[in-house]
């Protein structure tokens, strides 16, 4: 199923609820992906990157204003 329909919080509880409808087993009958949890990676992940391009910008204007 495309990823960027999933994304909605809608149309997930609705395929949850419809999926579990159909569920006369107990058991789920359709597991959909956890996207929040990718994108939150991700978001960690840029957050560190620039935090790293910032120290080190920090680090080279402090050389140059020292002379070093």
């Amino acid at each position: 199923m495309n990823d960027k329909i999933l994304k909605n919080g809608r149309l997930r509880a609705f395929l949850d609820g419809f999926s579990s409808a159909f569920d006369l087993s107990g058991q789920t009958f359709i597991v959909l992906p956890d996207l929040d949890s990718g994108f939150q990676k991700d978001r960690e992940a840029i957050k560190g990157d620039w935090e790293t391009v910032g120290n080190d910008m920090c680090r080279a204007m402090n050389l140059v204003a020292h002379g070093q």
